[in-house]
């Protein structure tokens, strides 16, 4: 093989070689500092050359430098490239790197030595193929000793910080998923935490709610159980006392009396047990429509003797079609507790219930005579009308405890209630929002 028919391949490796510097990124093969140790190999070889008098040819002495600057670059790309493109192990990728630096020197040799002197020593033109081979490969594996050990400590070093900063990344995004997977772990355990304590609350609700219901269960044994007990209890020793003394008649009368205390009573429980099953089983009241007259007559029948023997008189003024909308248990405990309150607070009186229509809504009256102690000075009543705000008072004579009653009921049926002041009489107002059997009228509902 000789020179002539190496100098094409030179140059298509010299091209090659240009390609992959043009189309290879800048940072990765670190062309600033191939290109200052290029220039660095190619200026320290000037004083020798000059030294040896090539300085009288300066068009050859440029142009050798300048193939021999190109030389350089070409061993550092190939040295990139080998490291980069290879799978093999380092020291493998190294005894490549130099082959081609020994190949790249005679192919720039081969391909430039027709139009400059480049090497400085003696001219090869008339040597053997073989010796130009030889003397071109040590010159390219002396470049390539200089800059292969370069090239890969750099890579080796750039690969472990590359590897590093891998790592930290790895960590921060591991990190991360970790942070994502405990913000939904406590996001799952606040919701449970909420989820309990909504339940804590309803809980707590209920308990309240059952503290309460026994609260009214005890007022309401106070109010409608142990009074008629006191009663009976006084009629049964006063009966026996009159069977002793051979008064049959009048033994007879209080034995009427106490009967009828006993079904009172007997009422009594049977609206405390429908209160309380209605508030333990709450939602599940069963409601219907209701005749609001025969209900109140019905109610009226047990409070007859009462009101015989306190002189006082029940009227109602009511259609006997009139019809409301309610659970029939429940509005007979609030008719009775309200009867009860008229009747125990009246003497010698005229109770009156009457109905009227407002505002598309049927409000029912149970009036009674103010009698002892005017309705502003008993405590809890100011002589305004009260809506579901009493409390229960020892000092209220005769009102409080039923009304607290017929306040709670009266929530539960969504009817509204309330207690107003007249001139000289009470007035216990209901108000229910469905009804039926009646034309609409401002005018009294009468009988």
């Amino acid at each position: 093989m000789n020179p002539s028919d190496c100098r094409g391949w030179g140059k298509y490796l010299l091209y090659c070689t240009l390609i992959v510097r043009v189309k290879s990124p800048v940072r990765k093969y670190n062309l600033q500092l191939g290109a200052s140790m290029a220039t660095v190999v190619t200026l320290a070889i000037v004083p020798v050359r000059l030294s040896e008098g090539q300085g009288a040819n300066m068009v050859s002495l440029v142009g050798s430098e300048i193939v021999i600057w190109l030389m350089c670059m070409a061993t550092w790309l190939s040295s990139y490239q080998t490291y980069h493109r290879l799978r093999l192990a380092k020291w493998q990728k190294i005894a490549i790197a130099l082959a081609l630096c020994a190949v790249i020197s005679n192919l720039f040799f081969l391909a430039s030595f027709r139009m400059f002197e480049d090497y400085p020593l003696k001219s090869m033109r008339d040597l053997p193929l073989w010796i130009i081979t030889i003397r071109l490969s040590l010159r390219g594996l002396l470049l390539g000793l200089i800059m292969v050990p370069i090239i890969f400590l750099l890579e080796t070093e750039r690969e472990r910080q590359a590897e590093a900063l891998k790592r930290e990344r790895d960590r921060a995004i591991e990190a991360e998923q970790q942070k994502h997977v405990l913000e939904m772990l406590v996001s799952e355990r606040t919701a449970d935490l909420e989820e309990a304590l909504s339940f804590l609350g309803e809980s707590q609700e209920e308990l309240d709610h059952q503290v309460y219901l026994l609260t009214r269960v005890v007022a309401s044994i106070a109010h409608d159980v142990h009074a008629p007990l006191q009663y009976i209890i006084s009629a049964t020793k006063h009966t026996g006392k009159l069977i002793g003394g051979a008064e049959l008649e009048q033994a007879a009368e209080s034995n009427l009396q106490v009967e009828r205390g006993l079904d009172n009573m007997v009422v009594f429980m049977q609206n405390l047990l429908e209160f309380a099953k209605s508030q333990i089983h709450r939602g599940a009241l069963q409601m219907g429509n209701v005749n609001l007259a025969a209900l109140i007559r019905q109610k009226a029948g047990l409070f007859e003797q009462i009101l015989s023997s306190g002189g006082n008189t029940l009227r109602i003024f009511l259609d006997e079609k009139l019809t409301v909308h309610s659970n029939t248990n429940l509005l007979g405990v609030i008719l009775h507790n309200l009867l009860d309150n008229a009747t125990k607070n009246t003497s010698g009186g005229e109770i009156e219930i009457s109905g009227e229509v407002v505002d598309e809504r049927l409000c029912l009256y149970i009036q009674n005579p103010l009698s002892g102690t005017p309705l502003n000075d008993t405590p809890g009543m100011n002589g305004h009308s009260v809506s579901g705000q009493f409390a229960f008072n020892p000092g209220m004579n005769g009102y409080g405890l039923g009304l607290v009653l017929v306040r709670d009921i009266s929530a539960l049926l969504n009817v509204d209630f309330l207690i107003e002041a007249a001139p000289g009489r009470v007035v216990a107002k209901l108000a229910f929002p469905e009804f039926s059997g009646a034309e609409i009228a401002s005018e009294k509902l009468s009988l």
